[in-house]
């Protein structure tokens, strides 16, 4: 039986996309592959680009902030304590609508991103103003850019 490690903390931060700093909690090496937790940072005004995951469901579970999720042409309200379920295949996008940073528990499954938000000890911005980065990220992981 081989170990991994389970956990990986603040000074070990992954990957921050225009004002959305995340952070892997839990890898698909511990789970075998069936899910990734990341713990995302949003930003003031920070909006995700409209995506979608073809492969995994997420599970989000707003632990801090207010939101507007975008999801199947619709708008969503979500604060602390609420959870939200995006099944793949759903084009979607979310928005910090606060007045100070939100805290997102993210959960994919299965996780088909095993290599997406590595830790590497320092926050590396990937899609920051780099459009053609983020295409090609996504299309390594089945996801679609709305």
């Amino acid at each position: 039986m081989t170990s991994a490690t389970n956990h990986i903390g603040p000074q070990q931060a992954g990957t921050e996309i225009e004002g959305i700093r995340m952070n892997l909690i839990l890898s698909a090496e511990c789970t075998g592959g069936k899910l990734t937790i990341i713990e995302q940072e949003i930003g003031i005004g920070a909006v995700s680009s409209a995506h979608v995951c073809n492969r995994e469901d997420k599970v989000i579970l707003v632990t801090n902030g207010n939101f507007l999720l975008f999801a199947e042409g619709k708008t969503f309200e979500a604060e602390k304590g609420a959870n939200i379920f995006i099944p793949h295949g759903i084009v979607h996008s979310i928005k910090n609508i606060g007045t100070q940073t939100g805290v997102l528990l993210v959960t994919l499954t299965p996780d088909s991103q095993p290599s997406a938000f590595k830790p590497s000890g320092r926050s590396v911005k990937v899609f920051g103003k780099n459009n053609a980065a983020m295409h090609n990220v996504a299309k390594k992981y089945d996801v679609v850019i709305a």
